[in-house]
C-alpha cells in the first residue's frame, strides 16, 4: 500500500524521520521514545526505555490474544514488546524506509497516514499505543487558522472507530509533548530571523521547521476527546524526557568525536542533498542551539510530556 503524494508539511516529518533512521543507528539508538528514570538519572537509558514500554503496554492491559494497533510505530522496537506478551501487534507509520525495516523483522506495518487509516480495520482492536506521533498532528499552518482542535477531535473520533465495542480493554495510551508557554502558531511561521537568539518563538520555529508539528496545550486534549473517550490517568513524564534527551546528545555527540561520525556523513548525504534546507535545520536545532534539549532543561520547561490513558466511551 503506498500514499497519496505527501503534503509539504507531511513530506517534512517523513523527512525528519528518514533523516534519524539514518543517523541514530550508528550511535547505538534504534528508536526515539524516552524513558522512565523513576527520579534516578542513574538509571541506564535502557533500563528506562524499557520501563517506558512496560508501563504503556500495562496501561492497554496488553496481554495474551490482545490486538494492538501502534500509531507511528518507528522502527518496530515497542511491536516486538506487544508481541513479547502474547498480543497481536499492527503498526502504522508515514515513513517508507520505516516500514521497509519493519518487514525485515517480520512485523506486520502498513504505510498508512493515520487519517487516511484503511476503514477495514474499525472495530478490529482492543486498544491503541500513540508513543509520540501526535506531536506531529498538527502543523503551525493549520493551527494558525485555528483548525486544531478539529484535528484532534477528528483523532479521537477515529481512535474510537478503530477500538471492538466488545472489547474488554478499549483504551488508548499516548505520551505527547505539549507546550507550557504555548507560542502563537502564526509567530512559528515568520522567518527565523525575526527573533531573538534563545528566545521561545527562535527555539520553537526551528523545532517547527525541522522535526515538523504544533503541540496541543495542558487540556486541549481531554477537551477534545470527548465525546469519545475520558482521561482516565495522566502523568508529567517531563522530567524522565529531560534525561532521556540529554543522554541522547551525549551519544551523539561521543559519536561524531570518533569514526563513527564519519560513517554517519556518508549515510547522511545523500539525503542533504535533497532536503539541504531542513536537513540543515535539523543539525542546528539539534547539535548548535540544542532546541530539542531546551524544551525540558530548566526548573520551569517550556514544554511538558504528558502520558496519557483514555478510556473508550460507549456512544448513544
Amino acid at each position: 500500500m503506498t500514499l497519496v503524494p505527501a503534503t509539504p508539511t507531511e513530506q517534512r516529518v517523513i523527512t525528519c524521520y528518514s533523516a534519524f533512521d539514518k543517523f541514530f543507528p550508528t550511535t547505538g539508538l534504534l528508536d526515539y521514545t524516552e524513558g522512565i528514570y523513576h527520579n534516578d538519572p542513574a538509571t541506564p537509558y535502557e533500563q528506562a526505555k524499557q520501563n517506558q514500554f512496560d508501563y504503556l503496554l500495562d496501561q492497554i492491559q496488553c496481554g495474551p490474544g490482545a490486538r494492538v494497533l501502534e500509531v507511528g510505530c518507528g522502527n518496530g522496537t515497542l511491536l516486538h514488546q506487544i508481541k513479547k506478551r502474547g498480543a497481536v501487534a499492527v503498526g502504522i507509520t508515514i515513513t517508507p524506509d520505516q516500514v521497509r525495516v519493519c518487514h525485515e523483522q517480520g512485523l506486520d506495518v502498513r504505510l498508512m497516514d493515520f487519517f487516511d487509516i484503511d476503514p477495514a480495520l474499525y472495530g478490529t482492536f482492543d486498544a491503541i499505543v500513540a508513543n509520540g506521533p501526535i506531536e506531529h498532528f498538527v502543523q503551525p499552518e493549520q493551527a494558525s487558522r485555528g483548525q486544531a482542535d478539529a484535528i484532534y477531535a477528528r483523532m479521537f473520533a477515529i481512535f474510537h472507530r478503530l477500538i471492538d465495542p466488545q472489547s474488554a480493554i478499549r483504551r488508548v495510551v499516548n505520551t505527547t509533548v505539549h507546550f507550557d508557554r504555548p507560542p502563537s502558531a502564526a509567530d512559528l511561521l515568520r522567518p527565523l530571523f525575526k527573533w531573538r537568539l534563545g528566545s521561545d518563538n527562535f527555539h520553537y520555529t526551528l523545532l517547527a521547521r525541522s522535526f515538523g508539528g504544533f503541540y496541543p496545550v495542558d487540556g486541549q486534549l481531554e477537551r477534545c476527546a470527548s465525546p469519545h473517550f475520558s482521561l482516565e490517568r495522566a502523568v508529567d513524564g517531563t522530567r524522565d524526557y529531560f534525561y532521556t534527551s540529554e543522554e541522547w546528545l551525549r551519544r551523539i555527540q561521543r559519536a561524531l568525536r570518533t569514526a563513527t561520525g564519519l560513517r554517519i556523513a556518508a549515510r547522511f548525504l545523500p539525503l542533504l542533498l535533497r532536503q539541504p534546507v531542513q536537513l540543515a535545520t535539523m543539525v542546528t536545532c539539534m547539535l548548535i542551539t540544542q532546541s530539542w534539549n531546551w524544551q525540558f532543561r530548566s526548573a520551569t520547561p517550556p514544554a511538558k510530556l504528558w502520558r496519557q490513558t483514555w478510556a473508550w466511551t460507549p456512544q448513544t
